[in-house]
């Protein structure tokens, strides 16, 4: 079915370990053997979770333009993606993707005007004619290099100081959390590190075989904090070798929200317009909801040097102080 788009899954480890997945998918979307995927549409807003990517995604999708918006889509299509069986089954480790692959197919799938989004409750905006495709993700962020040259779809990559990123993550999720889970060991990899931190591959093992002499709590913060770090890497080559990309940062977002989202807006080629600029400055106001950790209606801006809430100050300082090790 999928030849005529130029895929061909047979040829990917993770269609050759779940052999019924293709067939599956296939039988779930017979549509897609037509001609209405429009993955020009599609417009990007990624990033790690608990980073901004949540607020960017929720005021940019405000624009008057018809528009299609997902939050987080790759964790509730099914047939689930079969990178994994227990845990996150959306990660994967890092692939260029230079063939086909089922996080293309995923990304297919969204932007094919016959695909029923209301079997989706990460659909949040659904216009009958819509002209782009607005997706934000903080899912599968490994294989953002085959989608940047599958497609050179405009993205915006959101990036924020990793602490408060892991401060925010377990603040939320608690210590538990499966989140990055699997990227941390997927980071560890040699190809993934020559590739997005060239040199620094040694200090890297350095300081993950650090943490397995510490207790159980700081290993796990320090762990996905050096996993933070490295994927805010990625994003960051990434952006630099491709033009469709740019990065913008939480804390720039936090000083000066209105120019700041304008420069986010033209880079996906989004028209900034009032309805945008009027849920912006909403989102810069407290209510009730102010308690909610996934809330955006919380004086966002204000955010950039909120108290920590999960960290303790010795903690802080500890990751602090791995994060300047690893830029040395």
């Amino acid at each position: 079915m999928f030849s005529q788009f130029g895929f061909d899954f047979s040829r990917f480890v993770p269609v050759k370990r779940n052999p019924r997945w293709l067939a599956k998918f296939e039988a779930a979307y017979p549509f897609l053997s037509s001609y209405h995927s429009n993955t020009g549409a599609l417009r990007l807003i990624l990033g790690v979770g608990r980073s901004g990517t949540s607020w960017s995604g929720q005021v940019l999708a405000r624009t008057k333009i018809p528009c299609r918006f997902f939050s987080e889509p790759l964790f509730h299509v099914a047939p689930r993606l079969p990178f994994h069986k227990k845990g996150d089954h959306t990660a994967l480790e890092y692939e260029e993707l230079s063939n086909p692959h089922p996080l293309l197919a995923m990304y297919h799938l969204l932007a094919h005007r016959q695909f029923d989004t209301s079997v989706l409750k990460a659909a949040e905006r659904d216009d009958a004619d819509w002209k782009i495709c607005l997706v934000k993700e903080v899912h599968a962020l490994m294989g953002t290099e085959g989608l940047m040259r599958a497609w050179n779809p405009p993205t915006i990559f959101i990036l924020r100081d990793p602490i408060y990123v892991a401060d925010s993550l377990f603040s939320a999720q608690t210590l538990q959390s499966s989140y990055l889970h699997h990227e941390v060991l997927a980071v560890q990899k040699k190809r993934f590190l020559d590739r997005f931190a060239p040199g620094r591959r040694g200090a890297v093992e350095r300081t993950f075989a650090g943490t397995e002499r510490m207790e159980e709590r700081l290993r796990t913060i320090l762990r996905k904090l050096i996993c933070i770090h490295l994927l805010q890497k990625m994003f960051c080559v990434l952006a630099h070798e491709f033009p469709c990309a740019k990065v913008i940062r939480y804390e720039e977002i936090c000083e000066r929200p209105q120019p700041t989202f304008q420069a986010a807006a033209e880079a996906l080629g989004i028209a900034w317009d009032e309805a945008a600029d009027a849920y912006l400055c909403k989102t810069m106001q407290t209510d009730s909801s102010s308690s909610n950790p996934y809330s955006v209606m919380r004086n966002t801006a204000e955010q950039r040097a909120r108290p920590f809430k999960f960290l303790s100050m010795t903690e802080q300082s500890l990751c602090r102080s791995v994060l300047e090790t690893l830029e040395a």
